[in-house]
């Protein structure tokens, strides 16, 4: 593997305002000119996924945005994109855990956060020497994430400003693409049309959870299924209405214990009030099935600490795979 990574800058997604950059200079004229495309990109980044590359004919350009920040760094042609997304990707961490959203809303004047170039030297100079990287299995990881969910190819045409967009921010020509740089250009790497986490990656907790919550689905359901099979006639007038009632509470659970185990697998690291409301919802159901003596106390406790640890789950994500939004 050769190649390296040259620049790196990190700014504002809704103006392009620049917070930090590489502080080193390399007056050549390519990288010079590279790096004015940067500018652009920074400038443009929310017009585009929150993902992508681009090649200035000198050097590849590869940026990522997540919670209102855009970062981006230039690489030698031959250098590696899954390591420069790694790259990306590791700045982004240190750079979330050290600012939040107020600081960087709060900055009015450019490179306000000049200090970060501390810690991006030093994780550049560790990517320019990838012999002394401890991250195979970040590096298996992001190279799985890459072709399941492939960054966007631009164009330089696609910075111009008369350039034809689509609603999305792609230039109407633009069919995008990922290919990596030590890969040929003649392979053809399909876009999937809609990322899902493989339940292979999940973390075992993330994976014992989800297991868990479907039990519990089912076993809302068998409940349910028992009555409808014993039948309703040994009941008084008063007792149906009861049943009806616990039937029905019986039935939110299940869809909502079944609602969290899908999105815990498939939305891993989001945050959502839904999920924190369906949470609520199964405490209450649980609650009101043990009021009606339909639930003993430790069955209803079991129902309700799995959806509590779904829901804290879904919070705290997973170590083994990467949010995204990104998203962020």
């Amino acid at each position: 593997m050769s190649g390296n990574v040259l620049f790196a800058m990190i700014t504002r997604l809704r103006d392009g305002l620049p917070l930090s950059a590489t502080t080193d200079h390399d007056p050549s004229q390519r990288v010079l000119e590279s790096k004015k495309y940067a500018k652009i990109i920074s400038k443009k980044a929310s017009q585009f996924p929150d993902r992508c590359s681009m090649f200035t004919g000198s050097h590849w350009l590869y940026f990522i945005s997540s919670l209102g920040v855009c970062f981006i760094t230039m690489c030698e042609e031959s250098y590696s994109s899954v390591l420069a997304f790694c790259f990306l990707d590791e700045l982004q961490r240190e750079f979330i855990s050290l600012y939040d959203n107020k600081r960087v809303d709060n900055a009015v004047r450019p490179y306000a956060l000049i200090d970060f170039d501390r810690i991006i030297q030093k994780t550049k100079q560790r990517y320019n020497n990838p012999m002394t990287l401890n991250a195979r299995q970040k590096y298996s990881d992001m190279t799985l994430e890459v072709k399941l969910r492939p960054p966007y190819r631009i164009s330089i045409d696609d910075l111009e400003p008369t350039g034809r967009r689509n609603v999305n921010g792609i230039s109407a020509h633009h069919i995008p693409t990922w290919q990596a740089v030590n890969l040929s250009d003649t392979e053809d790497i399909p876009k999937p049309t809609n990322f899902r986490r493989p339940f292979s990656r999940l973390d075992w907790m993330a994976k014992l959870l989800v297991f868990l919550s479907v039990l519990c689905g089912t076993l809302n359901l068998a409940r349910i299924m028992a009555v409808l099979t014993f039948g309703t006639s040994p009941y008084e007038p008063d007792e149906k209405v009861i049943v009806a009632q616990a039937m029905a509470l019986l039935i939110i659970a299940a869809l909502l214990s079944y609602y969290q185990s899908f999105k815990l697998w498939t939305s891993l690291g989001q945050r959502s009030l839904r999920q924190l409301l369906a949470c609520v919802l199964v405490i209450v159901c649980n609650y009101s099935l043990y009021k009606l003596y339909w639930r003993f106390l430790l069955t209803a406790g079991f129902h309700s600490l799995v959806a509590v640890l779904v829901a804290w789950k879904m919070r705290a994500g997973s170590g083994d795979f990467k949010l995204p939004n990104y998203t962020v």
